[in-house]
């Protein structure tokens, strides 16, 4: 099944993607910690933007951020 077998190829050619037939024997582990890294930056991420969060006006409906915030209505110092 298939196109047939592979063919010879230059090998002086450069992909972002990996080149012809890339099945590196890593790729696990690379994912893994690509996503591990993808995590704890969008963790960090979520506990500045908690810290920094203000609001002037009380909202008129419900939100998600109501769950984890601290803040009052007004601000900060209010």
């Amino acid at each position: 099944m298939g196109g047939g077998g592979r063919y010879p190829y230059p090998k002086a050619v450069w992909s972002p993607a990996g080149g012809w037939w890339v099945q590196p024997k890593n790729w696990k582990t690379n994912t893994l910690v690509v996503a591990l890294g993808t995590g704890v930056i969008s963790y960090g991420l979520f506990v500045i933007s908690t810290k920094n969060e203000e609001r002037f006006l009380k909202p008129k409906k419900w939100i998600p951020s109501e769950l984890w915030s601290d803040v009052k209505v007004g601000g900060k110092d209010s």
